[in-house]
């Protein structure tokens, strides 16, 4: 009986007659049923193996279908918060869902200790991300952090948080993971110096706890009071530029979420003709086999082997706007294989197919998007909130002199009023600089054009 079930769900004709020829004989053995009346109970069994299974599906998944478009419509944050919580440990799945959000007009913020829930959390008109969700963060830590601040109110500083949490549950690796998320940006915004400063927290966060267990009274206070020397000073350390403060936050998260490293390129990126995935998404609906330029930051490659022993490789890459995924042949792959780490900005040629309902993309060229857009850039804007960082752009001016690039600054004055002004001549100012002056005091970001 049950492979006959297999055989009706498989609908392989050989199977079928193969079966037809056991039931009709079984029918005649074991109950003298004969053979045309053997055949005409096989002909309905057949027949609804075609129908039956499927049409009996079709009723409750269209009714959960139901279900589900109008909960999305009528409660989407809702709806959406509550399907991120059910794939909380899945960051593929939560990966996905960011992109849907996006495309929705929601916002989904970054993890806060202060705001944020165990699980996602509809705040207003925004969703807040679950502390949960991070990685490598353990979900008993965070509920204790949960708890403690819904029993006792937000914690007002770092040195609070110190004092109130449950050090037993909490190691270095997780308070650095809080810290690269953005966890404690509402305590304090310096992800450098908060994550430079987790053993710090972690050892005060002991000492209080050993005092209050040994029942101590400090020289300076009470031992109700904690410590009267209060928590040592967080290290000095340079803050993140914006390049490594997202390449942390994608690895404490698993995707891009406050920002995508390519955003201050999208201007460049439309004068070059570089198409987003979005967009090739539309393109591909009115002739569904084009070649692409592409650019994008490489989350993972996967290598496998063919039949025929030639190695071969899959690229999940990331564009401001979504995540697509790559095919690389073996040849191209041999070439470029140097450049295929994860967290590097690739520009790509691709030729991208529409299958049913997928995308196919398979590279054409491949090349570090820095070195490959170096020459193209028209214009660097500078946005600054003060001059501070003036002398160090004129330094790396005089070192990489005259180029092909106008440099443009855009200062603010009196809070409201942008004063705006373009060098004399063109000029050199490479990825490496930039960098290095994202960094510097007053300056708000940097774009190419």
């Amino acid at each position: 009986a049950d492979l006959l079930r297999r055989a009706m769900g498989k609908k392989i004709k050989e199977e079928m007659d193969a079966q037809r020829e056991m039931f009709v004989t079984g029918a005649n053995d074991n109950n003298q049923i004969p053979a045309e009346q053997a055949n005409h109970i096989f002909d309905q069994i057949a027949a609804f193996a075609g129908y039956g299974f499927n049409k009996s599906h079709a009723a409750a998944y269209a009714l959960i279908g139901y279900w589900t478009a109008w909960l999305k419509c009528h409660y989407p944050l809702q709806f959406m918060a509550a399907s991120m919580t059910l794939d909380l440990g899945n960051t593929d799945k939560l990966s996905v869902f960011k992109q849907d959000l996006d495309r929705m007009g929601v916002t989904l913020t970054p993890p806060d200790v202060n705001k944020s829930n165990y699980d996602f959390k509809v705040d207003g008109e925004v969703i807040r991300y679950a502390l949960a969700a991070l990685k490598g963060v353990g979900a008993v830590a965070m509920k204790n952090i949960v708890l403690e601040r819904e029993t006792n109110g937000a914690y007002k500083s770092v040195e609070d948080f110190a004092s109130r949490v449950d050090y037993k549950s909490l190691n270095k690796r997780q308070i650095e993971g809080l810290a690269a998320a953005g966890g404690f940006e509402s305590l304090n915004p310096d992800r450098a110096q908060m994550f430079a400063g987790a053993e710090v927290i972690l050892r005060h966060a002991q000492s209080l706890a050993a005092e209050k267990e040994s029942g101590q009274v400090s020289l300076f206070g009470g031992a109700d009071e904690g410590s009267g020397l209060g928590m040592p000073d967080l290290p000095k350390v340079d803050p993140w530029d914006q390049l490594e403060l997202l390449a942390r936050e994608f690895k404490a998260v698993g995707f891009y979420l406050s920002a995508h490293p390519l955003d201050s390129r999208e201007q460049q990126f439309e004068n070059l003709k570089i198409t987003s995935c979005v967009n090739v998404e539309a393109a591909l609906a009115d002739v569904p086999r084009q070649n692409f330029q592409m650019a994008g930051v490489l989350l993972k490659k996967q290598e496998k082997m063919s039949q025929k022993g030639n190695k071969y490789a899959f690229l999940q890459l990331s564009d401001p706007t979504g995540i697509f995924e790559v095919t690389m042949f073996s040849e191209m792959l041999a070439q470029t294989r140097e450049h295929l780490e994860p967290g590097t900005a690739l520009l790509l040629g691709v030729e991208a197919e529409q299958r049913e309902d997928q995308i196919r993309y398979t590279a054409t060229n491949v090349q570090p998007l820095d070195e490959a857009l170096e020459g193209k850039i028209r214009a660097i804007d500078i946005h600054m909130d003060s001059s501070a960082a003036v002398p160090k752009i004129k330094e790396f001016l005089d070192i990489e002199g005259k180029g092909h690039a106008y440099i443009n600054l855009h200062v603010k004055i009196d809070g409201q009023r942008v004063v705006q002004m373009r060098l004399p001549g063109r000029w050199s100012l490479s990825a490496q600089a930039r960098n290095v002056i994202r960094t510097q005091d007053g300056v708000l970001e940097i774009s190419e054009a």
